[in-house]
């Protein structure tokens, strides 16, 4: 048996760990002298990763650290996840989280006005999937829901925080692959649910005014 190091346990951690861990939860399980210890080991892990050409590396992800596969192998790994259950963005629903992403706190009626249509069906969705949330209300009359991203949208774009997110000229880039995605086949994969969730959001939104 090889003998146990603190190295190992923070690998091991990180990799039997189904989200991302946090360098504070490391410490504490480790028995590590501080969080920055877990960073220094996190570092010479990657290092000694690149050096014996691994196709994975650790990287910090919504506050904390999480194994990936690099870019390259990306394709062949979503075979392995065709049905994973991963939200199926819509353009539609694109366009509204870029816009809540880059505003957040916001409004739908901001969202509503930069978009130049109606966004309550993929608020709804977005919702749903988890990649927003409600903050509370704008105190304004009508007092509208405040919505926010969540750490599912950090962990889905491969962010660390939103202080990484992109600037508005440079969004596009973050969202291309999904947006070319659901160009292709976002009209055949919600027509129907999108009338119902807008009804449902339209119902709710009127119950709690």
């Amino acid at each position: 048996m090889s003998k146990i190091t603190k190295t190992g346990i923070v690998e091991a951690l990180i990799f039997a760990s189904p989200g991302p861990v946090g360098a504070k939860r490391l410490m504490n399980i480790a028995s590590l002298e501080s969080t920055d210890e877990a960073d220094r080991i996190v570092e010479t892990l990657n290092e000694t990763y690149e050096k014996n050409g691994r196709v994975f590396r650790i990287k910090r992800l919504a506050g904390g650290y999480q194994f990936f596969t690099l870019t390259g192998y990306a394709p062949f790994v979503g075979e392995l996840f065709t049905d994973s259950g991963q939200p199926h963005l819509t353009h539609a629903m694109l366009e509204a989280l870029s816009i809540i992403a880059l505003r957040q706190p916001t409004t739908k009626p901001v969202v509503d006005k930069i978009r130049g249509a109606d966004s309550s069906a993929p608020i709804h969705s977005l919702l749903e999937a988890g990649l927003i949330t409600i903050k509370g209300r704008q105190k304004t009359p009508g007092r509208p829901f405040l919505y926010a991203t969540t750490d599912e949208f950090l962990k889905m774009f491969g962010l660390d925080s939103i202080a990484e997110l992109p600037k508005e000229d440079d969004l596009a880039e973050l969202f291309s692959d999904e947006l070319q995605k659901a160009k292709e086949d976002a009209e055949k994969a919600y027509p129907k649910k999108n009338e119902e969730n807008e009804k449902q959001l339209e119902q709710h939104e009127q119950s709690e005014q």
